[in-house]
């Protein structure tokens, strides 16, 4: 009888193997991709993050806004600390977008000594918090000052340290690190109590010939960039040429190509999509789509390969606000290019369409409503909307658009003719994150239901 009733209360008997959860890779209203995760995965990963990364220890504390839908949320302050009986003080991730002096309260009230959060919730602090909300704050407790998820600015770390030394915080607390869901979460962190540590290189060689030659910091050409650590342990990093899909031949150090992975984090496969997951997986490396180099063993992340367009922590395809822009009128229906470039805080999303009206008012009027449609539909804010002639986006022989192209000939001011990007001046995340939030909430809600078959 009692081996009967373990038998009803342990039905399953679970395998390193065995499919622990599939964790759907973010996306805006693309499809995303189910990233099938074992229990070996996870708790490779799971250890990996805690001993190696975190160095975590029976006094912590975590303090965390991030979502649970998240992978650096669920997986870095869900299942982590329940391994480690690492106390977790969670708020909910509006209340920090709608003030950010909410999280530093958090972390001195409870003494905090873990937390983490995409370079924009860096800046966005900086930027909205004043000081009469955090008077008298004390953030000396603050050990593991966690960055990743989306491009780590040097300047966003520089400035946080700056506001808020006087308050406690050390800039040794900063750890960027590196990862994926395709990864379970982490791939490499920098050393817990170090700080953060920058490379810095001569532009023109690192994006025309791919190469990360160091430079002086004052050289007026000079580019600089974050080390996000080393590999956590049992895994590899290598950076491989972007035409050698087979990755037979590693790249040296300062070599600029795609970062590739192994390791036992590494997903089991894509959901159902046998031919994508031996795409990424050719040669026995994952291929991340993402452009970086190594230098020291520690891994720099310096562009993607792939167009994702990452704004506030958020995944945007880019066909996905080039299908929205192309249903607005007066723009040509399948002549509409989104992309995104870097800004002073965060990533700018500029989208590009072809028009055959001639007045400038009809075209800037015309560029007001994309912007409206695409805030409306996806919940992002576009920076810039240009309109240009037909015939003047760049297209393969095909006829496919050529987005990265494109990029670049705006980058460079050949655009049409006109002026190439110039420095905005920092936006107000708060409103911009809660424009976003809440157009996103309001098309859900709004959108109709599909009866039952």
């Amino acid at each position: 009888e009692v081996q009967r009733a373990r038998q009803e209360l342990y039905p399953l008997k679970i395998r390193p193997d065995d499919v622990a959860l599939l964790q759907f890779t973010s996306g805006s209203v693309a499809r995303p991709k189910g990233v099938v995760v074992s229990h070996a995965n996870l708790l490779a990963n799971v250890e990996a993050i805690n001993q190696q990364g975190l160095r975590v220890g029976p006094n912590d504390v975590a303090v965390s806004w991030l979502p649970l839908y998240h992978d650096m949320g669920l997986i870095g302050f869900a299942v982590a600390p329940l391994i480690e009986r690492v106390p977790v003080i969670l708020l909910p991730p509006l209340a920090f977008l709608r003030r950010p002096a909410r999280w530093l309260r958090a972390i001195a009230r409870h003494r905090g000594t873990i937390s983490y959060g995409p370079n924009f919730a860096y800046a966005l602090t900086v930027k909205r918090v004043r000081p009469a909300e955090i008077e008298g704050l004390d953030l000396s407790s603050w050990r593991v000052a966690g960055c990743g998820a989306e491009p780590i600015r040097a300047a966003t770390l520089d400035a946080f340290a700056r506001a808020f030394a006087p308050h406690g915080f050390r800039r040794e607390a900063f750890v960027p690190s590196y990862g994926m869901a395709e990864a379970t979460l982490a791939v490499s962190f920098e050393m817990a109590g170090e700080g953060a540590r920058y490379d810095d290189v001569h532009g023109p060689s690192l994006y025309e010939e791919g190469v990360a030659r160091p430079s002086s910091p004052e050289h007026p050409e000079a580019v600089r960039l974050v080390r996000c650590g080393r590999a956590i342990d049992g895994h590899a990093i290598a950076i491989f040429a972007l035409d050698d899909a087979g990755s037979e031949r590693p790249l040296p150090e300062r070599a600029v190509g795609e970062i590739r992975l192994q390791g036992p984090s590494l997903m089991q496969g894509y959901f159902n999509d046998p031919e994508r997951t031996a795409e990424v997986m050719a040669g026995g490396w994952f291929q991340t789509g993402d452009l970086g180099y190594l230098v020291d063993g520690d891994l720099v992340v310096c562009g993607r390969l792939k167009e994702l367009i990452i704004v506030n922590g958020r995944n945007f395809h880019p066909q996905d606000i080039e299908w929205t822009a192309g249903r607005v009128a007066g723009v040509r229906p399948g002549n509409v290019v989104a992309f995104g470039v870097p800004g002073v805080d965060r990533e700018r999303v500029i989208v590009v369409f072809e028009t055959s009206l001639p007045g400038e008012a009809d075209r800037q009027q015309v560029g007001a409503t994309v912007r409206q449609v695409v805030q409306e539909a996806l919940g992002l804010s576009v920076d810039e909307v240009r309109a240009v002639a037909p015939g003047a986006l760049p297209k393969t022989s095909s006829g496919k658009l050529q987005r990265l192209l494109t990029r670049r000939l705006y980058v460079e001011g050949a655009l049409d003719g006109r002026k190439g990007p110039r420095d905005f001046d920092r936006i107000d995340y708060t409103r911009e994150l809660l424009r976003s939030q809440l157009s996103f909430l309001v098309n859900r809600l709004t959108r109709p239901t599909r009866e039952p078959a």
